[in-house]
């Protein structure tokens, strides 16, 4: 289970970090992999209206978003996006970042493709401002329910703080801690107890994120999926994407994992070996399957890999076993 908490603030250690690591620490404590992203040391360039993703579902900009950003965000179980209060809205720093998503606002909304874990994705907003007005934090409610939207996340409620302008206010705050745990018990604890299951190919590019895609789409509430490729190619394979694409599943702007990077997000209850080949000695003590599939270069092509997978899947026990 992957939280990913998006500082919006520029100082590096205000009120809204003390309060996105509060979060991120409570969900740790839950078992959860967390990753910080540090908006303003990012390089980010502002959308520059291309509308290249409203045609083809990818930015052409070549800064750190499409590298490294877009695939955190889809990889993330949880988005939590943490701000000041700038002129009643978020900082410009994370107004850039949530700009450059409109890339998955086209993939949903014009591509008609969807997330496959969407079921069980959500957002949060954490949030200080130093006035006490009643609108105070309206916009930018408004804003990340639109980029959570985007991201095929739903929407798992906030936190918001007014009066909050000193140096240690926020730490000093009465009832933070308590409330911090609470949102993110309420987020995370429904999660909690999936088995988690790892398909495992050699490049991590075709079948193993196939796999977990249709797991993910079909029992994202029962099971965690991950994937991993002992040598991991440098992207996935477009007939792969394009062919699930084709199924209203969205696996684009994702990368090969690797083993490594695979289990760090959490240890597997399953192991399904793709492919036949021989597993790391860091896999042994795990329970594992193999699966005989067809390849995709073969005359039935994705259609009969996606076929063979489907029928695998089906007799996964909700215990986290093969039946």
């Amino acid at each position: 289970m992957l939280v990913v908490g998006l500082q919006g603030s520029p100082r590096r250690k205000g009120n809204t970090r003390h309060l996105l690591d509060l979060f991120l620490e409570a969900a740790r404590r839950r078992g959860a992999l967390t990753e910080l992203v540090e908006v303003d040391q990012r390089e980010i360039v502002p959308c520059k209206e291309y509308t290249v993703c409203e045609r083809r579902g990818t930015c052409p900009i070549e800064d750190e978003m499409p590298r490294t950003i877009y695939p955190l965000l889809r990889e993330a179980d949880v988005l939590v996006a943490a701000t000041p209060v700038f002129f009643y809205n978020m900082s410009a720093q994370l107004k850039a970042l949530v700009d450059r998503c409109q890339v998955f606002w086209a993939r949903k909304y014009r591509l008609g493709l969807r997330d496959p874990k969407r079921a069980v994705k959500r957002g949060f907003l954490l949030a200080v401002g130093a006035t006490r007005g009643q609108n105070l934090f309206d916009a930018i409610d408004l804003s990340l329910r639109y980029f959570f939207d985007a991201l095929d996340a739903g929407y798992g409620g906030r936190l918001t703080y007014r009066g909050i302008e000193g140096a240690k206010d926020m730490a000093r705050h009465p009832t933070v801690a308590a409330e911090v745990e609470a949102a993110v018990g309420n987020l995370l604890d429904p999660l909690a107890g999936r088995p988690r299951a790892l398909f495992v190919d050699r490049g991590g590019a075709g079948t193993a994120p196939m796999a977990a895609a249709l797991l993910q789409a079909a029992a994202s509430e029962a099971w965690e999926a991950g994937w991993a490729g002992l040598h991991p190619e440098a992207s996935l394979d477009p007939g792969m994407v394009g062919h699930l694409a084709a199924r209203g599943l969205d696996v684009g702007l994702r990368r090969p994992m690797t083993l490594e990077e695979a289990l760090a997000q959490g240890e597997p209850g399953l192991v399904v070996n793709l492919g036949g080949a021989a597993l790391p000695a860091a896999l042994a003590a795990m329970p594992q399957v193999s699966w005989e599939l067809p390849s995709p270069e073969g005359a039935g092509g994705w259609p009969a890999v996606e076929e063979a997978i489907r029928k695998q899947l089906g007799e996964l026990s909700p215990g986290g076993q093969a039946s």
